[in-house]
């Protein structure tokens, strides 16, 4: 996972340590001690605007540029994130699935390179479940890079390779990028993708049962205090992010600034298994239609064998329907490092 380190600038190859070496490591403690202070003050219960959350890792510091120079490459993501859906008291009713219990999320990612122009990703989730943190293949992904005129051309495609029992698959994200050199120390990054979802979940909520008549007779099984309600969500997400990066060294380390936009329409469909049941309850189904605009700000550290980058996002607005206890979208906090 050698290479070497590239002037953004030129294009050239840059082997000299960077100038202010203090000043930076002094900016990255500065920033770190923000982000700990904000994670410390975060809501317990930070939720995202979909219905149904998975790990998501595009359009949040994504570009066109390959950002690795030999044949791999290898980042972890650790992040205090969104986890899920607020659960409301009454679940027999309610069209929203209940809220993870943990909201730190560890996520892979393996790229490599196929061909000058193209490469393979692996996204793999370490999901939280009742019997504990599982590891999950959640994203393939092919990656078409173009140069013209020192701009960056980039078309990805990505897919979810799980298996719902239905045709095709259950996620499937295309995006357009392109990365610009602005002045020779400002680059702007550009996204904009088109999703179809067809997901769905299973989770144990918990039910009130009504106390016991004292002349009932006795019965030897107690009714059940919990269900398992399923969901699945069926609909578009549209997804755009532009960006602006400020670089401070010749190896391309940068502040960076950027504004997300995610939206999505969704049919919800929902159900109650009962234990005790011989035949499911009625399906309900729902419209949800809902977006978030996210602003994302942080540092990324450039060196030839690594890149290090802590990031904070933050939720300007959010649409979500009238109706209903819908959740509502909080800050959240992360590190990324990539070995290349």
């Amino acid at each position: 996972m050698r290479g070497l380190s590239f002037d953004h600038v030129s294009g050239t190859e840059s082997s000299d340590r960077p100038a202010g070496r203090n000043s930076n490591i002094r900016a990255v403690r500065l920033f770190m001690l923000c982000l700990v202070a904000v994670t410390m003050f975060a809501v317990s219960n930070s939720l995202a605007q979909r219905p149904i959350r998975t790990f998501d890792p595009f359009y949040h510091g994504e570009a066109a540029r390959r950002a690795f120079y030999d044949t791999y490459a290898v980042t972890a993501e650790l992040s205090y994130r969104p986890s899920g859906l607020v659960q409301p008291n009454d679940v027999t009713s309610s069209s929203v699935p209940f809220t993870s219990t943990d909201p730190f999320g560890l996520n892979l990612r393996f790229d490599y390179h196929l061909a000058s122009h193209l490469d393979l990703g692996f996204f793999i989730d370490a999901v939280s479940t009742t019997a504990g943190r599982t590891l999950s293949i959640s994203w393939v992904t092919m990656k078409y890079y173009r140069t013209q005129e020192m701009v960056d051309y980039a078309i990805r495609l990505a897919v979810d390779p799980s298996s719902n029992g239905r045709s095709g698959f259950p996620q499937t994200d295309l995006a357009f990028l392109y990365t610009s050199l602005v002045t020779p120390s400002l680059s702007s990054d550009f996204a904009i993708g088109i999703r179809r979802v067809q997901i769905g979940i299973q989770q144990i909520v918990s039910i009130d049962v009504p106390p016991a008549d004292p002349g009932a007779p006795v019965i030897s099984r107690p009714p059940p205090d919990r269900d398992i309600l399923r969901s699945r969500a069926l609909g578009w997400e549209v997804h755009m992010m532009t960006g602006y990066n400020f670089l401070f060294d010749p190896a391309g380390s940068n502040l960076f600034v950027s504004f997300i936009g995610e939206g999505g329409r969704y049919n919800l469909v929902e159900w109650l298994v009962n234990a005790n049941a011989v035949e499911p309850s009625e399906r309900t189904t729902s419209e949800y239609r809902g977006g978030v605009i996210w602003v994302r700000s942080g540092l990324q550290f450039e060196r030839p064998g690594f890149r290090f980058s802590p990031f904070l996002s933050l939720p300007l607005k959010q649409w979500a329907p009238s109706d209903g206890d819908w959740p509502r979208a909080r800050p959240h906090v992360g590190l990324r490092l990539m070995l290349r």
